[in-house]
């Protein structure tokens, strides 16, 4: 694997993780209808786009 695709692998996973916690916190905070599978759901999906758009970036800079 080469270093470019495992720094964006990690970023997009960090960045998922923030989105979740953020998220999370959010719906918890403002007594929103909180839905564990709604929450996961957007982190996968943040997760995956946020892992390619890294992937893009990185790979166009090295």
């Amino acid at each position: 694997m080469k270093l470019y695709t495992k720094k964006a692998l990690k970023s997009g996973i960090f960045a998922g993780i923030g989105f979740g916690i953020v998220t999370g916190s959010l719906n918890y905070f403002d007594k929103n209808n909180f839905e564990l599978w709604k929450v996961i759901f957007k982190v996968v999906f943040f997760t995956l786009l946020m892992g390619i758009y890294f992937n893009y970036s990185f790979k166009k800079e090295s």
